[in-house]
């Protein structure tokens, strides 16, 4: 989170498509404010997304990023495809936003714009709409769509997020045993993160005792692991913001036989999800295969077992299942 992860050529290429998306839709200009898309289209890499960027795409000429003026030196040590225009504090992005409209010569035209994201408000929207003169357009999802298949540069920065989440998950279920702190647990987990080249993820990472596998979105407490004690890890490595998801559900001790044949139910029906995937092949078929398993009426007994399933490793596939012995 330190640098722009894309070449000049890449971003280039990626506003060429949006021009030409925007062109076939009679659009002069378009404003895109979800934080993802700001990112493709700019590579600003920054923590700064909890305020509103405003980033205007017209068909010709160079786009502006609108954001906070505290921004200015990251932007510009990090931007070069987009100018910036920063506002104070005492001001919303959405009256900067809509005066560079103007200087533009975009009043009367034909504007796109993000409605369905949270980088823009309802008043946001709203306020930006009051002020500046045009005909509104909803472009949510042009973006989104063009983001589902990865360059070769986006390809390689999963690649090296895969790796760190291998480093994190094994460092957790190596701290995971008898009497271990949920703490240190999580603490060696984030340590190895960091070590093996991540930055900070999106999510997570999840680690909790299976007494509170329920809670979705809850990670490590105050308490201790127990022998006999499953224990779910969930996270993701994280490289320029591209993430690499893995599950384990690590029991403390020994497994059972009932158990211990699950998980090779799942690492069976894995193989079948992953040898589905091919280019051109669609969602619908990969999850065809997935229930086409042969092992696929198992998973009816808990949707936490279907959960299991995407629960792939990230550079490469251990056991599905992990054991630690006590301490």
């Amino acid at each position: 989170m330190d640098r722009n992860p894309f070449s000049e050529a890449e971003i280039a290429g990626r506003l060429a498509r949006v021009r030409d998306a925007l062109a076939e839709r009679e659009l002069d200009a378009a404003i895109f404010a979800s934080p993802e898309n700001v990112f493709y289209l700019t590579g600003l890499d920054h923590w700064g997304y909890f305020a509103p960027h405003l980033l205007i795409v017209p068909l010709d000429g160079k786009p502006v990023l609108v954001t906070r003026s505290m921004e200015r030196v990251t932007v510009e040590n990090q931007v070069t495809a987009a100018d910036f225009r920063g506002h104070s504090d005492s001001e919303t992005a959405a009256d900067l936003a809509a005066r560079v409209l103007f200087e533009l010569g975009l009043p009367g035209k034909q504007i796109g714009l993000e409605y369905w994201t949270s980088g823009l408000s309802h008043g946001l929207a709203e306020k930006l709409e009051a002020q500046a003169d045009a005909r509104w357009s909803d472009i949510s999802g042009l973006v989104d769509r063009m983001r589902r298949v990865k360059s070769a540069e986006e390809q390689v920065l999963m690649r090296q997020a895969a790796g760190v989440t291998d480093a994190a998950a094994s460092a957790a279920i190596t701290a995971i045993s008898d009497q271990a702190s949920e703490q240190e647990v999580a603490a060696q987990c984030v340590a190895a993160m960091i070590r093996a080249g991540g930055h900070a993820p999106g999510f997570g990472p999840f680690i909790r005792p299976a007494a509170r596998l329920g809670e979705e979105h809850t990670t490590w407490g105050s308490g201790v692991y127990r022998k006999d004690e499953p224990v779910f890890v969930e996270l993701s490595g994280c490289v320029s913001r591209y993430h690499a998801p893995l599950g384990r559900l690590v029991r403390i001790g020994h497994i059972k036989d009932e158990d211990a044949a699950m998980a090779e139910v799942t690492a069976r029906a894995f193989d079948a999800v992953v040898n589905a995937l091919r280019p051109g092949v669609k969602a619908r078929d990969v999850y065809a295969a997935w229930q086409g398993s042969p092992t696929r009426r198992v998973f009816r007994i808990t949707a936490a077992i279907t959960a299991a399933i995407w629960s792939a490793p990230a550079s490469r596939r251990p056991g599905p299942a992990a054991t630690r012995s006590p301490a």
